[in-house]
């Protein structure tokens, strides 16, 4: 399973207190699931998954909630298969929108436009809460956080997407909308916002594996930056010694390394044998021991020296 099934799984393990909680997540799969089409018979709703869990939840919700007989039918694909919640009688569609309620009482299904949040309707934390859920049951979608972070919603409808987005301000959180194809996506790609609309959903499994990878990761990251610098750090130093030997055998060929003091030629001695010490390994190795700064100086004399006879 996928890192948003598990998440949808969660969802719709969740029970709602009310009836009124329960009617705004069908307001949720509706808004953001549900497709409206006219015929000579009058008005049909669609309803479209490939998960059965989900078909199943919505059938159940209309049929107890709202005392509407809908139909759930299979469509098997080579490769998928498709759950479709069909309603095809124009007046229990409206009787459907009057409950949840996408309708007012006195309009009918000639009055519908479009999909829109009914803030209205959903006026609580709670209630909200469980239109979201709807809503992610539907249309939503989060990649594993193995990879890079990102939720999102996609809908057909600009205005749809921008009242959820009002919904998501009311929760401090900022999601974006964006244009792919022919459909709109309101997204978060934050660390942060992620995590808060998991907590949102009530998909604290989801949640806590979320966080266990997000700090698997900084771990990782944390441990190759680490190995990078050592790595940088070992180059830089094995070049340098190896420039440094370079310059000590220069004055050694030209015999001016046997005119130079005591304690120069010491940490000359040292280098030639030893080039892939740093310098306070080979700060310990000189008696009496010398500090890292010490040998440097000295080294950086050598250099000097050699570069005489360029």
């Amino acid at each position: 399973m996928s890192f948003s099934s598990d998440v949808k799984s969660e969802i719709i393990k969740t029970n709602e207190k009310t009836k009124k909680i329960r009617i705004a997540k069908l307001m949720g799969m509706l808004c953001f699931g549900a497709r409206i089409s006219k015929s000579e018979n009058g008005f049909h709703l669609k309803f479209a998954t490939e998960n059965p869990k989900i078909a199943r939840l919505l059938y159940t919700l209309i049929k107890k909630d709202c005392e509407i007989q809908s139909e759930i039918r299979v469509f098997r694909g080579k490769k998928t298969i498709i759950y479709f919640v069909m309603i095809d009688d124009e007046l229990e569609i409206c009787d459907l929108f009057h409950t949840v309620p996408i309708l007012k009482r006195n309009q009918t299904m000639k009055d519908f436009d479009s999909f829109r949040i009914n803030f209205d309707f959903i006026s609580d934390v709670a209630e909200k809460k469980a239109f979201v859920q709807g809503a992610f049951l539907s249309s939503g979608s989060v990649i594993s956080p193995q990879k890079n972070c990102h939720l999102e919603f996609a809908n057909g409808n600009l205005k749809l997407c921008e009242d959820m987005k009002k919904l998501f301000d009311e929760f401090d959180l900022s999601a974006k909308i964006a244009m792919r194809k022919s459909s709109y996506v309101l997204y978060f790609k934050n660390n942060s916002d992620v995590a808060d609309v998991l907590t949102l959903l009530g998909a604290y499994d989801s949640l806590m594996e979320f966080h266990n990878v997000k700090i698997m990761k900084e771990m990782r990251n944390s441990i190759n930056r680490k190995m990078n610098c050592d790595t940088a750090n070992m180059t830089k130093t094995l070049d340098a010694a190896f420039k440094q030997a370079q310059a000590i055998e220069k004055l050694k060929n030209l015999g001016v390394l046997d005119q130079l003091n005591d304690s120069l030629k010491e940490v000359a001695e040292l280098r030639i044998k030893h080039k892939e010490l740093g310098l306070k390994e080979l700060g310990e190795m000189m008696n009496p021991p010398l500090g890292k700064s010490g040998v440097n100086h000295r080294l950086r004399k050598l250099m000097e020296e050699a570069e005489k006879y360029n």
